[in-house]
């Protein structure tokens, strides 16, 4: 499953708020909060070329926002990416952090949480493929093949090579489906400033894909729900299914399986979520 975080706000000296979160591998602090302490002058191409985590966090009015957070490595990494960035800054931010936050979370281990899994997909472990038969089992599916599954994973963790780029529409249509895409992405999702940016957010940086699904799934409920007829042709223009249609090899064994197989997959999500609405 992909955690849905929740953030702890700290006082930095300089009046500042920084927000944090606790993971399973160490403390995670927005990253907009700690250049605003370190290097408030540094533009947004710069802040984009650093190495940042993307997590979804659950923020105020229960909104749930695509963040990108920074870990004590990373945000020491900063003094050799650009002078704009004063080696004695980030060595007073880090003793602030370790004297102010660390303590507090070593000595309430309730505060490293996630979102409760609330339905039955968030507890797939996609590292495990045994996990997403039993899903599939209890969903009556038959229609994925063990090569599928095998398939199917291989791409959402990146195991086939992508292009490293966005892919373009020229077709009309498919210019509009992509808008639709977005603006439903922007009602749902904070801080996306364009699909361009969330594509090589989510898709060309990371791992894996699964925060993309995730965003998918988003957008796949959000229409579902109001019954959309434009449901699939939407879809088309998302995430996961514009990086499939950028796949080199489409000869590979079960490949024109994943696309329908993939929309299986967010109905059976989204079936559950509008269940408990």
């Amino acid at each position: 499953m992909v955690e849905v975080w929740r953030y702890w706000e700290f006082e930095h000296p300089s009046s500042s708020v920084v927000r944090v979160i606790a993971t399973p591998t160490g403390l995670e602090l927005f990253a907009v909060d700690v250049l605003q302490i370190v290097a408030p002058i540094l533009n947004d191409d710069f802040v984009r070329s650093i190495e940042v985590q993307k997590r979804l966090v659950m923020m105020e009015n229960n909104q749930v926002s695509l963040v990108s957070t920074l870990s004590a490595l990373s945000i020491h990494s900063l003094i050799s990416r650009t002078s704009a960035v004063e080696h004695n800054v980030v060595r007073q931010f880090m003793q602030w952090v370790r004297t102010n936050v660390m303590p507090v979370f070593k000595n309430d281990v309730t505060m490293i949480a996630v979102e409760q899994p609330k339905y039955l997909f968030q507890e797939i472990d996609y590292s495990r493929k045994d996990s997403l038969i039993k899903y599939l089992y209890f969903q009556n599916s038959e229609s994925w093949s063990s090569n599928s599954i095998d398939l199917y994973l291989k791409f959402i963790f990146k195991k086939l090579p992508l292009p490293a780029s966005c892919p373009q529409t020229i077709d009309l249509n498919g210019i509009d489906f992509r808008n639709k895409y977005f603006q439903v992405l922007k009602t749902v999702i904070r801080s996306v400033s364009s699909y361009e940016y969330v594509y090589e957010d989510l898709v060309i940086r990371p791992e894996n894909l699964l925060i993309a699904q995730s965003l998918d799934l988003l957008v796949y409920y959000h229409l579902n729900k109001l019954n959309d007829l434009d449901l699939n042709q939407v879809l088309e223009q998302g995430l996961i299914l514009q990086a499939l249609g950028t796949m080199v090899n489409k000869s590979i064994e079960n490949f024109k399986d994943l696309k329908p197989m993939y929309l299986n997959l967010l109905n059976y999500f989204s079936a559950e979520m509008l269940a408990l609405d």
